[in-house]
């Protein structure tokens, strides 16, 4: 009986080994793919840049299938500056298991200028621009630069100096130097805020697993194409009704069972997302992962053209904190915030220690204008004064807003502003005195 079975275990054994052969060639890109995306969960610091890979006549052509009737206005000048950017991140999840040692990097570029720089050490955030150098680039932003100057230190006529707890790192933001936040303070006084809804100390590689599995469970198939300097070239078909269900399933237990249960409410389901099944590109050299690609017209029926979001990965480097950052004392500004919030004026109560001026309450109504005009989806002008207005009644004793013309005149007694209203509520154009 033995050897009957070994000829026909043999027989068996051919067989499967042919099958197999058939598919081991569609099946060995996967298998690449998914090594790959395997050791990148696994290191501890990296890096990747994001950039857009299409041309200018590909964005615009894309722009202009995508919405025929909008008047985009996607001048050189524009594309120059988006096709010029960059955005380069690093992250270091350090040797222990908590937040302690994680330290975490983001770099703005514009062409040759960095823009901007974020960087995480531990708990503690910092941040700078260099403002100056984007006014050379973009020289409409100088003028408003130059009335957040005068007006942190009251040299604009409309208000008095800003207390030193919004002037010290307001100005070093200006002067292009480091500012640092606590961020454990921070979060403490969100958690505080919102009843302790808040994610695990592991959430970040809960999150890393998540999207791992649904990105896992979405690709129904990888096709390689020509190689080239960044590796093979492996195309994954990704059905994204199936990842947006893996994300909706788990994205709900990171959180409190509070905040859980309104997640689910809020969140789109899964009959609501496209059911689309799109190409995305990966590079693969060496077995890592170097380059992704995904093209945004795949979203966009019958769209030209092209929108390519670029992810180069990059080596891990040392991410440090910056010497001479001026601290952002949140608990004094918290506290600077609450004192000037109106009130009854009595000692001790709200609003006793600042009083209110015409020039802030004249800011909060451009914003409320804005918001208003936006909810109603029509221009800001002052004809919405009447729904706003509400939002003012018994803010001060002696305050009286009212409509001049095109403009919104403020007044607290003798402290008197004209405010022009603005499409986007930052309260740009503010005069003292009477309109």
């Amino acid at each position: 009986m033995r050897m009957p079975r070994l000829v026909a275990g043999g027989a068996v054994l051919v067989a499967l080994t042919g099958t197999a052969a058939c598919g081991a060639q569609a099946l060995e890109p996967k298998l690449a793919l998914r090594d790959a995306f395997v050791e990148l969960a696994e290191d501890r610091a990296g890096g990747v840049e994001l950039s857009i890979a299409s041309s200018a006549d590909e964005i615009r052509a894309f722009a202009e299938s995508a919405d025929p009737e909008a008047d985009a206005d996607l001048s050189d000048d524009v594309l120059d500056t988006v096709l010029s950017s960059s955005l380069d991140l690093a992250y270091d999840f350090g040797e222990d298991a908590d937040d302690t040692d994680d330290a975490a990097g983001v770099v703005v570029r514009i062409d040759d200028l960095v823009a901007g720089e974020l960087r995480s050490i531990g708990y503690t955030a910092y941040a700078r621009a260099d403002l100056d150098g984007l006014a050379e680039r973009f020289p409409e932003m100088q003028q408003g630069l130059d009335e957040f100057r005068s007006g942190l230190t009251g040299e604009d006529g409309v208000s008095g100096p800003a207390p030193e707890e919004i002037r010290g790192p307001a100005t070093a933001l200006l002067d292009g130097d480091w500012v640092s936040v606590d961020v454990e303070a921070y979060l403490a006084q969100l958690e505080e805020l919102s009843g302790g809804a808040a994610m695990p100390e592991d959430a970040t590689q809960e999150m890393r697993d998540l999207l791992g599995e649904a990105l896992k469970g979405g690709v129904t198939a990888v096709e390689r194409r020509a190689s080239d300097e960044n590796g093979d070239h492996l195309v994954a078909t990704v059905d994204v009704r199936e990842v947006w269900g893996e994300l909706k399933a788990g994205l709900p237990g990171l959180y409190d069972e509070a905040t859980a249960a309104e997640l689910e409410k809020q969140l789109p389901t899964v009959d609501a997302i496209p059911d689309l099944q799109i190409d995305v590109s990966f590079w693969v050299r060496d077995g890592e992962l170097r380059r992704a690609e995904l093209d945004v017209a795949q979203f966009v029926e019958g769209a030209a053209g092209s929108f390519v979001l670029r992810a180069d990965l990059t080596p891990a480097r040392e991410i440090t904190a910056p010497d001479g950052a001026v601290e952002v004392d949140l608990e004094a500004l918290t506290a600077l915030g609450m004192s000037e919030l109106p009130g009854d004026g009595t000692e001790g109560g709200i609003g006793a220690e600042v009083p209110l001026d015409a020039y802030t309450v004249a800011t909060w109504i451009d914003m409320d204008l804005a918001a208003t005009a936006y909810e109603q989806g029509g221009e800001t002008s002052v004809a919405l004064l009447p729904d706003v207005l509400p939002y003012y009644d018994g803010l001060a004793p002696d305050l009286a807003i009212t409509a001049v013309g095109e403009f919104v005149q403020v007044a607290i007694g003798a402290d008197i502003v004209c405010l022009a209203p603005s499409e986007d509520g930052f309260a740009e154009d503010i005069a003292a005195g009477p309109c």
